[in-house]
């Protein structure tokens, strides 16, 4: 069975390169750094929680007593955090930490002011972790930040604390808590009429609410699983070796990708359509494994080549051993394999042989000086020095590059 997630699709359909990057190659990423953004984040919902679980166990409380649990939880993330301060606040040098602690307690308190005194609710669940079936073999991931029953209605709630108002990206957050409803119709079916979805963006306070419908929950559910679909042939074709199955798609949120150092096509950005190769070390050892792969591939389809070859010259052979044709097709249901006999000489006396050459004035002709030949001259002899060679050829580089296997410990 299949895992997937709204955020695991979202990132498939931002690049289809970096999907496969991240969940079928599992390339490693940097290691998560905190920012005033996800702190922002984690202090709004850690309090959010903390007052609708005190509101489901009827100790609703005053608006400071809520405040002053926020000034709690963020003391604790302050000593949580005390030495990464500053790299917190890096690319915010024109505000300080205290500018974005009024910001967090603008948001809860104006929050609280708005929806206080909180009646008429009940609070199924606060922050959490769900798994329901998209279909028989397809299993979703998900996370709600609060489910509320009010009368004969649940009300999925989700928190959004981001600086920029969406418009795009809107949509996805209203596709995500529409196909939510498919866990709470499997666990909570009974006991609700209705269902809505509501998104609160604190820093405009504004609340957008929708109900939700069969008809918009079957629309958006045939649309993931159509993408799954498409995913889950194209994890065939690359297991099948095909590489530019997952192509990379340039956008804005490039500069941002955390594959940089192998994404051929950020490399053509940043060198204005003239590729550099400007690999990490660590990219360079993925390369170095996906080029002993390549290797691997093309050593066992030529023995794979070489053993058909085989067997259709044996084919040839026992159809008519006696045709003096030359050339044989066998027919294939698409299209034709042509055998050609060809006749193969042996030098059984090489000194008779190039006598015989130069009797008939052939030698200049058939007498190739492979670079091979070359290369062992200067390079394997102790008795030729290339000084004595200069004035007839020239020394250049060549790369030879090959797969090696490593000695077993």
């Amino acid at each position: 069975m299949s895992r997937y997630s709204v955020s695991q699709i979202q990132v498939y359909l931002q690049c289809p390169l970096k999907y496969r990057y991240r969940y079928i190659d599992k390339v490693p990423t940097p290691e998560f750094v905190e920012t005033t953004d996800t702190l922002l984040w984690t202090l709004v919902h850690e309090s959010l929680q903390n007052l609708y679980n005190n509101i489901n166990i009827f100790k609703t409380p005053t608006k400071e007593e809520f405040i002053a649990d926020y000034y709690g939880l963020r003391s604790k993330k302050e000593k949580e955090t005390v030495e990464n301060w500053w790299e917190i606040l890096n690319h915010h040098a024109d505000l300080t930490i205290d500018d974005f602690k009024r910001r967090w307690e603008f948001y809860l308190s104006r929050y609280y002011d708005k929806h206080a005194p909180f009646k008429d609710l009940q609070v199924i669940s606060t922050e959490k972790q769900i798994s329901f079936q998209l279909d028989e073999w397809i299993n979703f991931l998900g996370f709600i930040d609060r489910l509320d029953k009010v009368w004969d209605t649940f009300i999925i709630n989700d928190y959004k604390t981001n600086k920029n108002l969406p418009t795009e990206e809107k949509d996805q957050y209203i596709e995500q808590l529409t196909l939510y409803w498919l866990w709470i119709q499997q666990k909570y079916a009974k006991y609700f009429k209705n269902l809505k979805a509501k998104l609160y963006f604190l820093h405009f306070d504004i609340e957008d609410e929708w109900e939700i419908t069969q008809d918009k929950l079957a629309e958006i559910k045939n649309k993931y699983l159509n993408i799954i679909k498409e995913i889950e042939q194209n994890k065939v074709q690359y297991a099948m070796w095909s590489k530019k199955i997952f192509e990379a798609n340039q956008s804005s949120l490039c500069v941002w990708c955390d594959y940089q150092s192998i994404c051929p096509l950020f490399t053509a950005i940043n060198s204005d359509d003239e590729v550099e190769w400007e690999l990490s070390d660590k990219s360079i050892v993925a390369l170095v494994d996906q080029f002993v792969e390549v290797s691997n591939k093309i050593s066992e389809l030529e023995k794979e080549k070489d053993w058909l070859k085989l067997i259709f010259q044996k084919y040839v052979m026992k159809k008519d051993p006696n045709d003096e044709k030359s050339d044989f097709i066998i027919n294939g249901s698409d299209c034709d394999v042509k055998v050609t006999k060809s006749p193969k000489m042996n030098v059984v006396d090489k000194d008779r042989f190039l006598q015989k050459v130069k009797d008939l004035w052939l030698f200049e002709e058939y007498a190739d000086i492979s670079r091979q030949n070359v290369n062992n001259l200067f390079l394997k002899s102790w008795k030729v020095s290339l000084g004595d060679f200069m004035w007839a050829v020239e020394q250049d580089v060549m790369f030879i590059v090959k797969k090696v296997s490593k000695k077993k410990k």
